[in-house]
């Protein structure tokens, strides 16, 4: 096959069918043949010059995650065997923690568990750096991939960026790093790591640690675009800093402004925009819990851990270095554990749960040309298809300009508040149907070969 062809299937394949999941790995490998440009408030891979389309290697097709992505495969060759569940995939222990360093804690996300870990490995030598992503590094309003090789680096990528940011763009440059490397990333730019690794590639082959967030909803930048414009703010370069979620657990946007003003919304009244500018690859992709990690991690969404706030983490091992990795922070007293089953740490996403393992594959259903994972639901109900369609009305909707437009004037306070009583309402109407059968659902095995 001719260097060309990998440009043409991957044009042909992910991106003229609105597959591409925005993970940087081709754009990363591509040498600087391939860009991203923004189509329509998406960013998507591009070819710097049409001339360039017979430079384009295989790995830039053969690592891309969007349309073939074998979970059984990468999970036998990453675990050795597949999951006997498919809901949360390979989990070989399941914890609430949270960073027993009050600055680590309250500094992340939620526990501040990953920045903790990564600490840990820098210190004790275990790894020579991080690729993960840092906000604001050249512009104010931007994140960034980078290879954080100090402590004070590393602290300064803590927080979850809930926009669009494709870490592996930094792969050809992370290639040329001594090594050993953890890895930071979301499922789909994990799965690509994994299948580079898979396929023997040097860009990955130094990364030793892979962690990753659970990854429900992204969404497109216009977000804070329209956010900004709700408040009378022409253009993003008016942010002198953008933080996602800023101050006590769990967290609000924050962001400051040139003129001195300094806009805020709680994290559940900024979810308002999310109908409105979720990602297609949130609607895509399968992982909700960041299955081919060596250690996944979630907010710990619980009435109890709600209650106290500070900050506390779903966290699961899921490989041998991952358990052995814990067992070390918590004998040392940089991370405090408490174990719990399995059950009671996916009843804490059960809805998002549902929205991945189910919803996706229904709405993936309803594409075109739709990704092939090598597995899939071998059954849903009917009710919970139509839940989905209700769904699928409510993110058509929110695409409409005039729908926009009139979410964009109205004040904070209201549709704030409206947006959360809707939610919440929401979930309870459907609680039923898309819990119903949810943890006995049967996956089948259709895995091509790729």
């Amino acid at each position: 096959m001719s260097k060309e062809d990998y440009w043409e299937l991957l044009r042909k394949e992910v991106i003229d069918e609105g597959l591409c999941t925005q993970c940087g790995t081709c754009v990363g490998l591509s040498k600087g043949k391939l860009r991203f440009e923004e189509k329509k408030g998406i960013p998507l891979p591009t070819l710097v010059e049409e001339k360039n389309s017979s430079d384009i290697e295989k790995s830039c097709y053969s690592g891309c995650p969007a349309r073939y992505c074998s979970y059984p495969k990468l999970n036998r060759f990453v675990f050795k065997k597949e999951p006997k569940n498919w809901i949360p995939g390979i989990t070989k222990a399941s914890h609430i923690g949270y960073a027993t360093d009050e600055k680590i804690r309250r500094n992340g996300a939620s526990g501040g568990v990953i920045t903790a870990m990564l600490v840990h490995l820098l210190q004790t030598k275990k790894i020579t750096g991080v690729i993960c992503l840092k906000m604001g590094a050249k512009v104010p309003y931007k994140a960034e991939p980078v290879v954080a090789k100090t402590e004070e680096e590393i602290l300064a990528c803590s927080q979850s960026i809930y926009s669009v940011t494709p870490v592996n763009t930094i792969l050809e440059k992370s290639a040329k790093e001594k090594g050993p490397l953890a890895y930071v990333g979301l499922p789909d730019q994990v799965a690509s790591i994994r299948k580079l690794q898979q396929q023997g590639h040097p860009s990955a082959a130094n990364i030793k640690y892979v962690f990753g967030p659970y990854t429900g909803t992204q969404m497109y930048f216009e977000a804070i675009q329209s956010f900004l414009r709700s408040h009378s703010v022409k253009s993003e370069k008016e942010i002198v800093s953008l933080q996602y979620r800023a101050g006590e657990w769990p967290g609000y946007l924050q962001i400051k402004l040139k003129d001195g003003r300094v806009l805020k919304a709680e994290k559940f009244y900024y979810n308002y925009l999310i109908p409105f500018f979720i990602t297609s690859s949130s609607l895509q992709v399968a992982d909700f819990t960041n299955e081919l990690t060596d250690i996944s991690v979630g907010d710990a969404w619980s009435p109890k851990y709600e209650s106290i706030k500070k900050g506390f983490s779903v966290v699961l091992a899921r490989s041998e270095q991952g358990i052995e990795l814990l067992r070390e922070m918590e004998g040392k007293k940089s991370l405090s554990l408490e174990k719990i089953s399995l059950k009671d740490a996916l009843d804490m996403h059960g809805h998002m749960i549902d929205f991945k393992k189910r919803g996706s594959f229904i709405r993936n259903s309803w594409k075109k040309s739709s990704p092939d994972y090598g597995y899939q639901p071998q059954n849903i109900a009917r009710s919970r298809i139509a839940v989905e369609f209700v769904l699928a009305a409510v993110f058509f909707t929110g695409k409409l300009r005039i729908a926009r437009w009139v979410v964009e004037h109205l004040p904070l306070k209201i549709v704030g508040p409206c947006f959360n009583t809707l939610r919440l309402r929401w979930k309870n109407a459907s609680k039923s149907t898309k819990r119903k059968g949810l943890w006995e659902t049967k996956f089948i095995i259709t895995e091509k070969k790729e």
